[in-house]
């Protein structure tokens, strides 16, 4: 993207993943950043790539862990002119088999702590009337989902709160939005796949003929959060290789 990202940027979940490549792109780019994330071995595995990044603890899912960290982030930092959240993950269960418990911890986990996030961050950005959130939702949230039923609501959830905050916040010169990942090329996502053999079938699926990375994701989060995305708010944008098309 041809737009630097934010100067000082919170990105929470930022322990793996498109939170982990949304910090290290940012900060070759020229970004402070502070990142959160409940794996306290985080800081080392950015110091081996030679990336310089504050860090603190957080349980997104924690009103008080999350309303800790937005406050260390702009004491770290001085302000925050962006926050971009990428907390989630799927429970895989089949919807006969989708207790009480697991619905609870998937609703948690993914539309929970993203609220959590949005309103410690939009009591910052709204006071001083600048700044921008970028959300993560999931491809998903608009298809049925069998075997993650719980997700994918909770993902719908999402989308649904980015447009909601997004015409809250537009008065204060805040904007929101999100982004919806499909299939990205993770560890974690070959893991899922059973290896090479099983993400070359998912490959040959896409109509673009790659699986998308986590830099891929990681990059349209910081544009969004970018001055260069200025006339954008309350959009949900997919980064899925052409696999969906909503």
């Amino acid at each position: 993207m041809l737009d630097a990202p934010p100067q000082r940027l919170l990105v929470v979940g930022g322990g793996s993943g498109i939170g982990f490549a949304a910090a290290r792109l940012a900060t070759g780019r020229g970004a402070r950043v502070l990142v959160a994330d409940l794996d306290p071995e985080t800081p080392k595995r950015y110091a081996d790539e030679g990336c310089d990044v504050d860090f603190v603890v957080c349980d997104a899912t924690s009103a008080r862990s999350v309303a800790a960290t937005v406050d260390a982030a702009v004491d770290a930092l001085g302000t925050l002119d962006g926050v971009f959240t990428t907390v989630g993950g799927a429970h895989l269960a089949d919807v006969a088999d989708l207790t009480d418990d697991v619905w609870d911890r998937e609703l948690s986990f993914n539309l929970t702590s993203a609220w959590l996030v949005a309103r410690e961050a939009l009591r910052v950005l709204r006071a001083q009337g600048a700044g921008s959130l970028v959300l993560t939702s999931s491809g998903q949230a608009i298809m049925g989902a069998v075997d993650r039923a719980g997700y994918a609501a909770a993902k719908a959830g999402v989308t649904s709160l980015t447009r909601s905050l997004a015409a809250a916040a537009a008065p204060d010169r805040v904007r929101v939005n999100c982004i919806a990942p499909g299939p990205t090329d993770t560890p974690r996502f070959r893991a899922m796949n059973g290896g090479d053999e099983g993400v070359a079938r998912v490959r040959a699926a896409m109509p673009l003929g790659e699986i998308p990375t986590s830099e891929d994701c990681a990059d349209l989060a910081l544009y969004l959060l970018s001055p260069g995305a200025r006339a954008i708010t309350g959009q949900t944008i997919h980064v899925n290789g052409g696999l969906l098309m909503p």
